[in-house]
């Protein structure tokens, strides 16, 4: 998935009607035709300010043929609905292989986004992870897209199924100033072990949520092509399970191609919760010996850092 806005509004159609015959007292239920799928936004949640305003210069959703969407009836296995009208698309037509959905009241759905491809896959216990992220280049926000867990029960009506998703995730959104070169990783740091390393949460749940099945005082994203100008501010987005950081400080740490490490220190004011996107401004870095700073190390596989964020 490709993400340029983070609002969505899909109307797909399936091709799925099949006709018992007349007379049948078995007769087949009316078959849903029209499938619509909503995208709630994110709130945006900057240092001092918080509003309810919809982006509009990033972060919107836009589909590439390859998206795939997990739908479960309330009995039996999962289904894949892949999109399939083109590239770079907001709105997007899914094929669901001619599968039916069904709309008598004891037929529920429940959809997930991204998919897995396990037929067995318990819809109590979605796997997530937040480990191997990678942002390429300054203005690029395509990597969230793999790690933006979703959720949605289906709304039936005469003829129609909606599916309104909501965020699992927050995002941390990092506004840097860097010093001048090239950066390959940044990491957040917390005094505890509050960020979710690997997670699950119930689709059928009332109101999904993140349950954390590891966890690490760390989340860190990997960067690649990302040269900047001395005082050229840019923005990293960093996928997380909801964190509550409130009143806590937190070291961020960049670092870039010479091995030199930049710490910035930040303490928010409030909870990063699910559909947020919770902004970080670091304009001011101070240069930080490994031997006595927050050295990064293998998270993504299991490893820590070293030194300590005092």
């Amino acid at each position: 998935m490709r993400k340029v806005l983070f609002a969505l509004s899909l109307v797909l159609f399936v091709a799925c009607s099949k006709q018992a015959p007349a007379g049948d007292v078995n007769e087949i239920p009316d078959e849903i035709k029209s499938i619509t799928f909503t995208l709630t936004p994110f709130s945006i949640h900057e240092e001092g300010v918080q509003t309810k305003t919809q982006i509009q210069n990033d972060g919107s959703f836009l589909w590439s043929p390859t998206d795939t969407l997990g739908v479960y009836p309330n009995v039996g296995s999962q289904v894949y609905f892949v999109a399939s009208n083109g590239e770079s698309a907001k709105s997007a037509r899914f094929d669901g292989g001619g599968w039916g959905f069904r709309s008598g009241a004891e037929y529920n759905y429940y959809s997930y986004y991204p998919f897995i491809g396990d037929i067995y896959l318990d819809r109590t216990c979605i796997p997530v992870k937040y480990t191997g992220q990678k942002q390429v280049g300054t203005t690029s926000t395509s990597h969230v897209g793999n790690y933006d867990y979703m959720w949605s029960l289906g709304d039936k009506a005469e003829g129609e199924i909606s599916f309104s998703f909501h965020h699992l995730n927050c995002i941390i959104r990092l506004n840097a100033t860097l010093p001048a070169g090239t950066y390959t990783k940044v990491a957040i740091t917390a005094p505890s072990s509050v960020f979710a390393v690997l997670a699950h949460y119930d689709l059928t749940a009332v109101t999904p949520e993140i349950v954390a099945d590891n966890q690490s005082n760390q989340i860190q994203i990997d960067l690649e092509n990302i040269t900047v100008a001395d005082n050229s501010p840019f923005y990293i987005y960093i996928m997380s399970a909801p964190v509550n950081v409130a009143s806590q400080e937190i070291v961020i740490s960049a670092l870039n191609s010479s091995k030199k490490e930049y710490q910035c220190r930040k303490t928010p004011s409030y909870a990063f919760g699910a559909g947020m996107i919770c902004g970080l401004r670091c304009d001011s870095w101070t240069e930080v010996p490994q031997s006595m700073g927050l050295i990064i190390d293998d998270w993504g596989d299991g490893g820590s850092i070293g030194g300590n964020a005092d």
